[in-house]
């Protein structure tokens, strides 16, 4: 019985956790495309300088993109749009901004992710899933 209230409280913690970085998460939705990319790129600069200096082993790559493409859908388009247009709180992924961070960035930021913007962690996908979602984020220049 203890063991079942503890779980009880731990569910508890992690669900208020969640909520106050859902809640403190700023929404994109109706903003300019300046304020919008001023907020995707805030989120980069907590990066730590070597993640800019990781090189994306499928750049360039035509297979990579489709296949990341076929992954956003299934992990990112729920929160950013089936054409990374942004909805609500999840930024559009569309942005020059997105283009111009380094590939190390975001696959740091995919692997990472942000309670406070409300980007969930995707450390659970293998890093060469993660690349290829890289490779389709750039693609949409």
């Amino acid at each position: 019985m203890t063991t079942i209230f503890a779980m009880g409280r731990l569910w508890f913690v992690v669900l208020v956790w969640s909520a106050c970085g859902i809640l403190s998460a700023t929404s994109f939705a109706g903003k300019t495309k300046e304020q919008n990319n001023s907020r995707v790129s805030s989120v980069f600069q907590v990066a730590p300088s070597a993640a800019s200096r990781l090189q994306n082993p499928y750049a360039g790559r035509p297979k990579a993109v489709l296949a990341g493409r076929k992954l956003f859908v299934r992990h990112c388009a729920q929160c950013h749009g089936e054409n990374a247009e942004g909805h609500g709180n999840a930024p559009p992924l569309r942005s020059g901004v997105v283009g111009d961070t380094p590939d190390g960035v975001l696959f740091w930021f995919l692997k990472k992710g942000s309670l406070r913007a409300g980007m969930p962690s995707w450390s659970g996908l293998p890093p060469e899933q993660r690349w290829q979602i890289v490779s389709f984020l750039k693609s949409l220049r």
